[in-house]
């Protein structure tokens, strides 16, 4: 018999380690491709989708089905290169997920039933509908929504920022800056631009941010 190295996503690997034949090791392959957890790369090998390690990981936090802490904290890591986290620690991305779960519990989903493949996809189940008058803070909005503190919202405060910059439509600044901008008020009249989300050169992500300097420039920009 040819000696199968332990290269982890071979199903030769997989019935060896488990005692599982290699039928059964491939039906259930099948099974994870067709939920879209899994893809195929080549003949007897295969990965985990982004679907799949988000799962995993919304599991360990929902405390559902038994998912061990490596298990955890390796699809972290791919969820961090997945959705382009490299910048975040753990934890942040962690927080993140939490908010995310409960998010999806509130609208009675089950984490199986989503397809979610990019972090701006993910930001709409932490979204209140309105999240676009200006006149409450999109962290408080997020809170009450989720029926958390502000606190677990501002623990994950930049990747929200990074998901909505993701998510909906966005403006460049001339000093380099991104942001995600509404305007606020009677627009026949005279709007005010209020900022959801931005990412700037200096100070990184947020939420609502107040600088003088990326509202000036906004506000030259939608009177131009």
């Amino acid at each position: 018999m040819r000696h199968c190295d332990k290269n982890l996503d071979s199903l030769y690997y997989i019935s060896m380690s488990t005692g599982m034949s290699i039928a059964t090791a491939y039906r259930k392959a099948l099974d994870l491709m067709n939920l879209g957890l899994i893809e195929r790369v080549s003949k007897g090998h295969y990965v985990i989708t982004t679907k799949g390690v988000l799962l995993l990981a919304l599991m360990y936090i929902g405390n559902g089905i038994s998912v061990n802490r490596d298990a955890f904290e390796l699809a972290i890591d791919k969820l961090r290169e997945d959705w382009d986290l490299e910048e975040f620690d753990r934890n942040e991305i962690i927080n993140y997920l939490k908010l995310l779960y409960k998010g999806i519990s509130k609208l009675g989903l089950s984490p199986l039933s989503i397809n979610i493949g990019s972090l701006g996809k993910s930001v709409y189940y932490i979204l209140p509908e309105n999240i676009s008058n200006g006149r409450i803070s999109l962290i408080h909005s997020i809170a009450e929504y989720l029926g958390v503190s502000e606190n677990e919202v501002r623990s994950a405060e930049r990747v929200i920022a990074k998901a909505l910059l993701d998510y909906l439509p966005s403006v460049r600044l001339k000093d380099g800056c991104r942001a995600v901008v509404t305007l606020t008020g009677d627009q026949s009249i005279k709007a005010s631009p209020t900022i959801l989300a931005i990412k700037c050169r200096i100070k990184g992500y947020s939420l609502n941010s107040d600088c003088p300097v990326a509202l000036s420039l906004i506000r030259r920009a939608f009177n131009e």
